[in-house]
């Protein structure tokens, strides 16, 4: 052979083990993408943004629990975030509703904001003045972005109390209690929460410091159900993962990206990730006895800058077409007494 033949010969084997790396690198950089990928969320927006200029990359700089526009909104909505579900069809219900009401013609609804964070967050950053999401921040003041209302639960009504924010609050709906979320087929085999100590299964549970209301709910549940230091076991364990800010994304998305195998979440979250994505949620129910549910509450700010638009959302929250959303989105709502029924204690 040649020199010249000797050297294409080198040349064209190399030209295809660089190839070869080069598909190997790139499937490895494709399976890595597919593994630590954003979860298919659906879509939140109360309305679609005709001729709006998208700017969204995976994990980087996708916002999911604020929802509208910080720019002059007719409303503004903080609650706590687990009612994240019923929004984008609550919202439509609203609009149809108070077409219906002579009293409340002359309100302004048409650009709602509303936050769907862990409340203890909204509330810090009415105290503080303002939000950072990064490189972002919004200024949470009066003359800047300041909620109508809050939906959250007694903890932190009586918070926003406390902070003179608020003079009462009251009960509209309830949850129905916790459920097991899991991945589709359920691999791990797990049937209860005495399971989630199993060496091999790794759990996903809202941190008492970061998120101390949610926690407590299921901590409520998890020692009803399996002992008094219960979950304090199960924060010890090396495989259970805590979310950094927000257990309603960063769970499912834990489970997704195959960091754990089971969180424990409130029902109508079981039933909304189960529903909307199937090849990718499931749940297991739990025992009703020892199975806590939790309160929801609607309150006036009492500085609200749209205070005629708060009091028609207020009333309408106490509806039945309110009602009927939030119980099909897994909630159960409170009797008619109830939600007009003023608490401040």
């Amino acid at each position: 052979m040649t020199k010249d033949r000797k050297v294409e010969g080198s040349n064209s084997r190399g030209a295809m083990l660089r190839r070869v790396l080069g598909a190997i690198l790139c499937l490895g950089s494709e399976v890595a993408h597919s593994q630590s990928a954003r979860m298919p969320w659906p879509p939140e927006l109360p309305a679609a943004l005709p001729g709006a200029t998208f700017y969204m990359s995976d994990k980087s700089n996708v916002v999911l629990d604020f929802h509208g526009s910080v720019q002059d909104p007719d409303l503004v909505i903080f609650m706590a975030g687990n009612q994240y579900p019923v929004f984008p069809e609550l919202v439509a219900a609203f609009r149809e509703w108070i077409a219906s009401q002579a009293s409340h013609r002359g309100a302004k609804v048409e650009r709602i904001f509303y936050a769907t964070t862990p409340p203890g967050r909204l509330i810090d950053a009415m105290e503080s003045g303002r939000l950072a999401l990064g490189n972002f921040w919004i200024d949470v003041r009066p003359d800047a972005l300041w909620p109508d209302v809050f939906m959250t639960g007694p903890r932190q009504q009586r918070r926003l109390l406390a902070g003179k924010h608020v003079d009462d609050w009251s009960i509209y709906a309830r949850n129905r209690g916790v459920v097991l979320l899991v991945r589709t087929g359920n691999p791990k085999n797990i049937r209860g929460v005495a399971d989630l100590a199993r060496d091999e299964v790794r759990v996903a549970i809202s941190s008492p410091v970061r998120e101390p209301a949610s926690f407590e709910s299921y901590s409520n549940t998890l020692r009803a159900q399996a002992g008094a230091q219960f979950p304090e076991m199960l924060l010890k364990k090396p495989s259970t993962t805590s979310p950094a800010a927000v257990h309603h994304r960063e769970n499912p998305q834990f489970i997704y990206d195959d960091i754990a195998d089971v969180a424990p979440m409130y029902y109508h979250f079981g039933a909304y990730l189960k529903t909307r994505m199937p090849q990718h949620f499931d749940y297991v129910s739990l025992p009703q006895e020892g199975n806590f549910r939790d309160a929801l509450a609607i309150s006036l700010i009492r500085n609200a800058p749209h205070r005629a638009a708060a009091q028609a959302w207020i009333e309408f929250i106490r509806s039945d077409s309110a009602a009927a959303v939030y119980e099909r989105y897994g909630f159960d709502y409170a009797a008619a007494d109830e939600r007009i029924r003023r608490e401040n204690k």
